[in-house]
């Protein structure tokens, strides 16, 4: 379970991130946007450090980026796993580079591509399935992305980024999914604690 706190406005972050973390969270999702793969926007890597050390939270770097292989290594310093896109420019690249530096290297698909561009990779490469498009909080989440996770069940870091409320989070989970991205809904949630509780119940169930 990790939160991404991509819509949070900057002058909210670190009380919404204390917040957060004192209501069980384990982890971050940085989401960062060079504004051609998708909208400019998300963290640097000296936020993540700065918030990293104020909640005591470990994370994950999400680049969506035209060219991840470039900024891989400042991702690497301070995020225990880096995601990168299948649709990007050398990411079986970026991958090797993120894995020989000693974190944990992930790929994210989005809802245009077939998952059998990610089905051969190794099993300790995440996958993670993009069910809205890249950097448009707040969109639906996409229903087809079900059926995505069912086709790869089984891979030991299978995600879902993208309008993940509590109850499709159960849904997912159900489908194969065992990590879990939720941005808006979480941050609503009039109890955060029974959010993150439930679907972490939930997946100990599954």
């Amino acid at each position: 379970m990790a939160a991404s706190l991509w819509s949070v406005p900057r002058e909210q972050l670190e009380p919404e991130a204390r917040r957060l973390a004192a209501a069980g969270l384990q982890r971050w999702h940085w989401d960062v946007a060079d504004g051609r793969f998708a909208a400019d926007g998300g963290f640097t890597p000296d936020d993540v450090a700065r918030l990293t050390a104020s909640t005591g939270l470990p994370g994950e770097a999400h680049l969506m980026v035209t060219d991840p292989v470039g900024v891989v290594d400042g991702w690497t310093d301070v995020c225990s796993t880096v995601v990168v896109h299948a649709e990007a420019d050398r990411w079986q690249e970026a991958v090797e580079r993120i894995r020989t530096r000693g974190r944990r290297a992930a790929v994210a698909v989005s809802p245009g591509t077939p998952v059998d561009a990610v089905a051969d990779l190794d099993a300790g490469v995440g996958v993670l399935l993009m069910s809205i498009t890249p950097g448009r909080a707040g969109e639906p989440f996409l229903p087809a992305t079900l059926e995505r996770l069912s086709a790869l069940r089984g891979r030991p870091l299978l995600g879902v980024d993208g309008g993940v409320t509590r109850e499709l989070a159960h849904r997912c989970v159900a489908h194969g999914a065992t990590w879990i991205i939720s941005g808006s809904d979480l941050r609503r949630s009039a109890d955060p604690t029974a959010w993150i509780r439930g679907v972490e119940d939930g997946r100990a169930e599954v």
